[in-house]
């Protein structure tokens, strides 16, 4: 029987705050379009930039890492991913 262990990488809390980051960044921008207050717009704008800094901040940490390769073509990104998941199984 397989043992399994609930413990997370580094590289899996990285990619999983990459995908927050994400998410943060799209909800801002969503917020941001359909906001009628100037001055909440410029507070949204403000947050919106904070975010994509610290996100380019922990995309090149984990590109350093090599936990991340955004250039890679989509083709090698799948490929890349289906190896991960069959070094799982």
């Amino acid at each position: 029987m397989p043992t399994f262990t609930n413990a997370l990488s580094d590289q899996d809390i990285v990619n999983d705050m990459l995908k927050d980051s994400k998410f943060a960044i799209h909800s801002l921008s969503v917020a941001l379009g359909e906001s009628t207050s100037t001055v909440f717009r410029e507070k949204l704008v403000n947050q919106l930039n904070s975010c994509i800094d610290n996100h380019f901040k922990l995309s090149d940490f984990a590109a350093q890492k090599n936990w991340y390769q955004p250039y890679q073509s989509p083709e090698q990104q799948l490929q890349e991913d289906i190896n991960t998941s069959l070094g799982f199984v």
